[in-house]
């Protein structure tokens, strides 16, 4: 008879609590070869330690659990550096939080102001492409699609990001990133028409977390004069490769 171990003696083995056993179960990430059908208790392979102890490691580095996946498959020092510039890229974002808000605190206001304006805005057939990304993955994903993009259309405006979700060090979300076509048959959506609230963005507003005071400035500027957020809020990109950075955050109202 195959030899197996109980959860408790293999949450000690492997110093991970029966609640991350269970998470990692859950996931597929470390399933228990056998779960007694009448008491539910888990039991494991002792072939299954040395996993555990891998998990347990990489998540110590911040990893998530998707990239464990990925890695315990094909586990090589090229996807643990990815992983590390990853964690340096998004401490160098915190850092850049903490200043932005000890410059607030020292100025005891937003030390970015926004003058909020509405358009009406026409309808709009684009074509897109979207993913759920991390916070990480925001920018190449932004940058690197809309070349793509914009080299297999003929754009009819400026491009722009949707933000479906919020992305964030805390979630995930979904980005659709669009180039505006003249083709109302174009493979992609339509931006409806309507009046949308927009704030123009230069320079180093447009990089995190400055670029969070647009968006708090249009949302509340809506609330303010009695408007409710009427659909994603979009980065417009007015500026091409190489110039100064003109973007409009722009959010439709009702």
């Amino acid at each position: 008879m195959e030899h197996l171990i109980p959860i408790g003696q293999f949450a000690a083995l492997t110093r991970l609590s029966p609640k991350a056993l269970r998470l990692y179960a859950e996931s597929g990430l470390l399933p228990p070869a056998r779960v007694d059908p009448d008491s539910g208790y888990r039991y494991y392979r002792p072939a299954q330690v040395a996993r555990a102890r891998s998990i347990r490691l990489l998540r110590a580095a911040d990893m998530p659990l998707a990239e464990i996946a990925a890695f315990l498959c094909e586990p090589t020092p090229d996807r643990l550096d990815a992983h590390g510039a990853t964690l340096v890229a998004r401490q160098r974002e915190r850092e850049r939080v903490l200043r932005y808000l000890r410059r607030t605190m020292e100025t005891e206001e937003d030390p970015m102001t926004y003058e909020v304006k509405v358009k009406d805005a026409p309808a709009q057939p684009y074509v897109s492409r979207s993913a759920v990304v991390a916070i990480g993955e925001l920018e190449p994903f932004i940058s690197g699609t809309l070349g793509e993009l914009m080299a297999s259309v003929e754009a009819a405006g400026p491009p722009f990001c949707l933000y479906h979700d919020a992305v964030n060090d805390e979630t995930d979300g979904r980005v659709e990133v669009c180039v505006p076509t003249a083709d109302p048959g174009a493979q992609g959506g339509a931006l409806p028409p309507g009046p949308v609230a927009y704030a123009s963005v230069e320079g180093d507003g447009a990089a995190y977390p400055e670029i969070l005071s647009a968006y708090d400035a249009v949302a509340d500027w809506a609330n303010a004069h009695g408007h409710e957020l009427a659909g994603p809020p979009r980065e417009i990109y007015l500026s091409a490769p190489g110039e100064p950075i003109r973007w409009e955050i722009a959010w439709p109202i009702r």
